[in-house]
């Protein structure tokens, strides 16, 4: 799965740019500030329908336009297809379209998949559990793409829920949203308590390769539900969701918000028995955060039967020269395909190419993208 080609209209601070794409690394080279980070978030938007960072749709249109549109091109090897895909937004609306057709999200998602690593990532292991839970969140949507569907109407019926105990509503309205919660919630929670059990023991594998020596390392999931329950079966999860959310009623009204759900559970991850927030060194939470994403981005490959597109913005200035060595021989031996950004081309990528052709470079400046 690779993109061939590019155009970005009047996305963030890019007014028009076309780009091309190598079939294996392409390189975004320019001072921070300029652009870098916003054409990876581009990308990312038309692969996942959400942008990197948390903010409202108007934050992605340039302040000088009313309407940002993307428009790529993908190569799907597994199906030998190539389709033509686009994100316009404007104003509270966005348009979807697939080889010239307007399609749900449904129909949209999974035809360019890419993982995305980010300086905000390497706070993944000593951050907040919100970080966590969009760690888990985001590999979900590569697998299941209908996933994107089901966290939207649970967050909607939390939001909707909460406004009820706001204002003081009836237990009656407050019902009908515990079956909606409920439901939903289960689903996402055995979604992500599977996909922990599934990629545990790469991220612990990783981990020892990567940081010597390595201490113990425990991953696993933590619902927020008070009673002890193997999180494995959507019925009995639903069932005890709904229970719960039945017991803490008079603790919700009182605090005006609902207090338990996969909205504040957590991935927890100990070294030595010890919560890794507490006692990992720098380069310990670093390692484990690559640790992490390589694990998500083998795993999906063997989901896809070919590897998904990497976006790694800014990656080789803040990970150490080891660790960054390691990351580009790790998705290097994926063959799949690569597009970064740096201040300056990457000399631990450099080493590994064979061949000149493998690297294409642009230069980003003032939002302007131009092939070197």
């Amino acid at each position: 799965m690779r993109f061939l080609s590019a155009h970005l209209t009047d996305f963030r601070n890019i007014r028009s740019a076309e780009i091309e794409f190598s079939r294996s690394f392409t390189a975004l080279i320019g001072p921070n500030g300029q652009g870098k980070t916003n054409a990876i978030e581009s990308l990312y938007l038309v692969a996942a329908l959400r942008p990197l960072r948390s903010v409202p749709r108007r934050a992605l249109v340039h302040t000088e336009a009313q309407r940002t549109e993307v428009a790529v091109e993908v190569d799907v090897a597994t199906t030998g297809l190539q389709h033509q895909l686009s994100v316009a937004l404007e104003g509270a609306s966005r348009t979807l379209v697939k080889d010239d057709k307007k399609v749900p999200a449904a129909s949209f998602l999974g035809h360019a998949v890419a993982v995305a690593f980010t300086p905000d990532d390497l706070v993944l292991a000593k951050g907040g559990p919100d970080g966590r839970r969009r760690f888990l969140d985001r590999a979900l949507l590569n697998i299941r793409p209908a996933y994107l569907e089901r966290a939207m109407r649970y967050a909607k019926a939390v939001k909707d829920r909460n406004k009820v105990l706001t204002e003081h509503g009836s237990d009656t309205m407050i019902d009908a949203f515990d079956e909606i919660i409920a439901a939903e919630g289960a689903a996402i929670m055995t979604a992500r308590a599977q996909y922990v059990r599934e990629v545990g023991d790469r991220v612990v594998e990783n981990f020892e390769r990567i940081c010597t020596p390595a201490p113990e390392l425990k991953i696993r999931y933590a619902p927020s539900l008070s009673r002890g329950l193997e999180i494995d079966d959507v019925e009995a999860t639903r069932d005890a969701f709904l229970e719960e959310l039945g017991g803490r009623r008079g603790l919700d009204r009182q605090r005006r918000k609902t207090t338990v759900g996969p909205h504040l559970d957590d991935l927890t991850l100990h070294l030595a028995g010890k919560s890794a927030r507490e006692r990992a060194s720098q380069g310990q939470h670093r390692a484990l955060v690559l640790a992490l994403k390589l694990a998500e981005i083998t795993h999906l490959a063997e989901q896809l039967e070919e590897p998904p597109i990497l976006l790694l913005d800014d990656m080789s200035s803040e990970l150490d020269q080891t660790r960054s060595r390691q990351l580009f021989e790790s998705v290097a031996k994926l063959e799949g395909q690569v597009i970064l950004t740096s201040t300056e081309e990457p000399a631990s990528l450099k080493a590994l190419l064979s061949d000149p052709d493998d690297l294409r470079i642009y230069d980003v400046d003032g939002g302007s993208i131009r092939a070197r």
